[in-house]
């Protein structure tokens, strides 16, 4: 009887948002998309032993949450936000203004009343900090920092004692709220890593990785490579080829992974899921077992077409070639292969958050099902790789994320 295996990859990164120079973090989406999105997808999965998913780690990912989880992160928007009110300058007070509604209208502004009704006030002055400011007293100024912080705080969050408090509240924040709420993110992204290694003890989750500082690894290598791939693409003048940098990015990756988890991931996925001959034979040099890449690198490396009908099904040559497991041999070099299914992966991340949770997961669980049967009937074992972002997608939804997952 033949086996339907569906494959979850959840790719977690950030840019390196740190300046090396000052030391101050340029953007705050480490910091918010770990009070938001790492903890409780991992966290889920207690609710679920017999479901093992894989998430994908970028290691310069790592060292940020590390550094906000040690205190020594700073971003400007974490330090207007935790500023008493009544000590903002006029350039802090426009600055909240300007930055700390940036957030999901509907799914996350919106959840919260008083932060829709200050939004809603900005909005007013035409969505200029410079006319708001002065529609904005002081108490509207702590009501603002206090929620821009909540409305990220993922739901795991949102029921512990203190937290669960402050959301009845809803409004008239005093400075020691806003105090507790910028001094209890630090005690939260601390469970991040932590909980990624418990769950990767107990076999719940395979932690992959990336190069360290998530470059596009052949170009690393050769920047000749970009003809490979684009027959006519116009090179650089000066050819760049540094593969003992692609090996050390993938090598510092590997270590850091082994330091902060205890295990070295036997898995990559390669930035932006791009490949070559020779980053395979790096990393199989280094001890990688398997590799993730897109649909679309398969197509063009076997010549053959991947279009799919009206329904989303692939012909049954193409269905054969993407629901396995690949296996690249050459010389030395020993890797397995998966091609992500474009069309299921995006499914998730673009078009379900216009669904309720139910109807999504039920609509994905029929559509793998669909595409596996091609494969299915001819006797062979299936596997329907899902790789995406993990961070992103859920602040678009209409119910929680986690309640689709939960569906799922």
């Amino acid at each position: 009887m033949p086996v339907l295996r569906v494959v979850i990859l959840w790719h977690q990164h950030q840019p390196f948002y740190k300046d090396l120079v000052t030391g101050e973090y340029r953007l705050p989406w480490v910091r918010l998309h770990a009070l938001k999105d790492y903890y409780g997808m991992v966290k889920l999965l207690d609710e679920f032993p017999e479901v093992h998913q894989t998430f994908n780690l970028v290691p310069s990912l790592i060292t940020q949450i590390q550094d906000y989880a040690g205190g020594t992160a700073h971003d400007p928007f974490f330090r207007v936000a935790s500023r008493p009110a009544n000590d903002l300058t006029s350039d802090e007070r426009r600055f909240a203004l300007q930055y700390l509604f940036q957030a999901n209208l509907d799914h996350l502004i919106r959840r919260y009343p008083r932060y829709a009704e200050l939004w809603e006030r900005f909005q007013g002055a035409g969505g200029s900090a410079e006319k708001a400011e002065k529609y904005f007293q002081p108490q509207d100024f702590t009501d603002l920092q206090v929620l821009s912080q909540i409305a990220w705080f993922d739901e795991c969050f949102l029921g512990e004692p203190g937290i669960k408090e402050l959301v009845r509240k809803g409004r008239g924040y005093s400075l020691e709220d806003q105090v507790f709420v910028a001094g209890y993110q630090r005690e939260l992204i601390n469970r991040v890593l932590p909980a990624h290694a418990e769950a990767a003890r107990r076999g719940s989750i395979e932690i992959s990785t990336s190069a360290f500082y998530h470059p596009i690894l052949p170009l690393v290598c050769d920047t000749n490579a970009g003809a490979a791939s684009t027959p006519g693409l116009p090179l650089p003048q000066n050819r760049f080829r540094h593969p003992e940098d692609a090996r050390e990015q993938l090598k510092r990756g590997l270590d850091l992974h082994e330091q902060v988890f205890g295990l070295r991931p036997k898995g990559v996925w390669p930035s932006e899921g791009s490949v070559s001959e020779e980053v395979l034979a790096i990393a199989a040099e280094l001890g990688v077992n398997w590799m993730a890449t897109d649909e679309g690198v398969l197509s063009r490396s076997l010549g053959m077409s991947f279009m799919r009908d009206g329904q989303g099904r692939l012909p049954d040559a193409s269905a054969e070639k993407l629901y396995t497991i690949h296996r690249y041999e050459n010389a030395k070099t020993r890797m397995h292969l998966l091609f992500r299914d474009h069309a299921v992966s995006d499914l998730i991340g673009f078009v379900y958050s216009g669904m309720r949770a139910e109807d999504a997961a039920r609509h994905l669980i029929h559509n793998i099902k669909d595409y596996a049967q091609t494969v299915m009937v001819r006797g062979q074992d299936a596997v329907i790789p899902i790789i995406l972002d993990g961070e992103n997608a859920w602040e678009y939804y209409p119910e929680s994320g986690r309640e689709f997952l939960r569906r799922l």
